[in-house]
């Protein structure tokens, strides 16, 4: 594709549209509709640890110049010039006579009518910007893209954080929730938005399929960095290409997350590391529909439903303790399994730096629970009553065994061994100092990004 040539065609092109677009306003043709928008007004305002911890606002209607029928106006005249013909003529000759030709350049032509009608200084590099990207698309290339979105879950201490190119985490500001609604032909939001913080991702792309693959990848990893019921309630789509119409906001209709967890400062260096070798470890099948089914992925599946799903503390602890299940004993075995299962996990955290007996302790306990749910049984008021004896709060239990499923899932994640070998590493690390040796080199990497 001649490259001078067709961006000379496109410079004519876009002058002739300003030329009918300045034709068109100096003489009244077209003119500016009112359109009405709902508008959050946000009175008080607090971010704290927890994220947003109060906050109010009153609800208004306001008035805003909109250019949207004008632009369909000056597209149908336009349209209808020779200057148009000419141009998709040329387009054809590249590209092929194809309904793409003409859908491109109708697409190109929205963007300079609206170019001109809504920046009021449109210069000559703005112009020359948007040809370059029109060009892009019309080789298919990559182009800049991402998307916005809203958390819960996770809230910052630091003001803003970037833990990976590309990625940006952020405290929520007022002008977050001041969103405004088209009022004609859109459903109004009557609630006001909470998000606990604000990533902003940014990428080189195409399509919609891409950036929200990208957004659920953040999800995970910053679900997997500490314990924290960490999702997106909204998002907001963006795309430099003028012709794949990527745009627009998603709303999951989600209830608040259940458990949310702090970054502090001294967790920056400690997460960038983190999302580095994460972003290159974690499996699809964590944040995108796969055909896999193995043992990590039905321990994430475990623990995202624990940290998600309200509901019963038993059914709950009960899907953590699955999840460590899923990792840690083999198909085969039937049992002596909280025996196995303590053995096995306190083995581990206790070469990671934990208190094995501690770690034992709570996965029996733990164990207890998750097998008087399995037999539709709800703790008894004794029941509770020991565990807030331990633990204060029977939440703390939940909460220590959600930590070991989610670091465990690390490790074993870096270990790049198979369940059963890894299995096998942690029984023969129980009785002789070669394999505890060999296990601790296994998991080295693990132990860098955890602490």
């Amino acid at each position: 594709m001649p490259n001078d040539e067709l961006k000379d065609f496109l410079r004519k092109f876009a002058l002739a549209v300003k030329t009918k677009v300045n034709e068109h306003i100096s003489t009244g043709a077209v003119q500016p509709d009112n359109e009405t928008y709902f508008h959050w007004k946000v009175e008080k305002f607090q971010y704290t640890e927890k994220g947003v911890t109060e906050h109010s606002a009153h609800s208004e209607y306001i008035t805003k110049k909109s250019w949207f029928r004008a632009i369909i106006k000056l597209e149908e005249i336009i349209k209808k010039s020779n200057e148009y013909a000419f141009t998709l003529e040329y387009l054809n000759k590249i590209l092929g006579k194809t309904d793409k030709s003409q859908y491109y350049l109708d697409r190109f032509l929205n963007t300079m009518i609206s170019q001109y009608l809504e920046v009021e200084t449109t210069k000559e590099s703005d112009v020359d910007q948007l040809i370059t990207t029109f060009i892009k698309d019309l080789r298919e290339e990559p182009v800049k893209c991402g998307a916005e979105v809203e958390l819960q879950g996770v809230a910052l201490q630091p003001e803003k954080i970037q833990p990976i190119f590309g990625i940006t985490l952020r405290q929520t500001k007022v002008e977050d929730l001041e969103r405004e609604t088209l009022v004609a032909g859109f459903m109004i939001e009557s609630f006001l938005p909470n998000p606990s913080a604000i990533m902003k991702i940014e990428l080189l792309g195409r399509g919609i399929q891409v950036i929200q693959k990208e957004v659920e990848k953040a999800i995970a990893i910053l679900r997997l960095f500490k314990v924290g019921g960490v999702r997106w309630t909204t998002y907001h789509l963006f795309s430099e290409s003028i012709t794949d119409i990527v745009g627009g906001r998603i709303t999951s209709g989600q209830a608040p997350a259940l458990e949310t967890y702090t970054i502090e400062e001294e967790d920056i260096p400690k997460l960038k590391k983190f999302w580095k070798i994460m972003n290159d470890s974690i499996p699809d099948s964590f944040y995108w529909t796969s055909p896999t089914t193995d043992h990590l992925t039905i321990a994430y599946k475990r623990y995202s439903d624990s940290l998600l799903e309200n509901g019963l503390l038993e059914r709950r602890i009960a899907n953590a303790v699955m999840g460590l299940e899923a990792l840690i004993l083999k198909p085969g075995e039937i049992q002596e399994l909280p025996y196995r299962l303590g053995v096995r996990v306190s083995k581990i955290f206790a070469l990671l730096g934990y208190d094995p007996h501690e770690t034992k302790k709570a996965i029996i306990g733990a164990y207890k629970v998750r097998n008087l749910f399995a037999h539709g049984g709800q703790l008894s008021y004794e029941g509770k009553k020991k565990l807030e004896s331990r633990y204060k709060d029977p939440k703390n239990l939940l909460l220590s065994i959600l930590n070991y499923l989610r670091i465990l899932m690390i490790v074993m994640m870096l270990s790049k061994r198979e369940k059963d070998e890894f299995i096998d590493l942690v029984d023969n690390s129980l009785i002789d100092r070669k394999y505890e040796e060999q296990f601790n080199g296994v998991i080295s990497q693990a132990k860098e990004v955890l602490w």
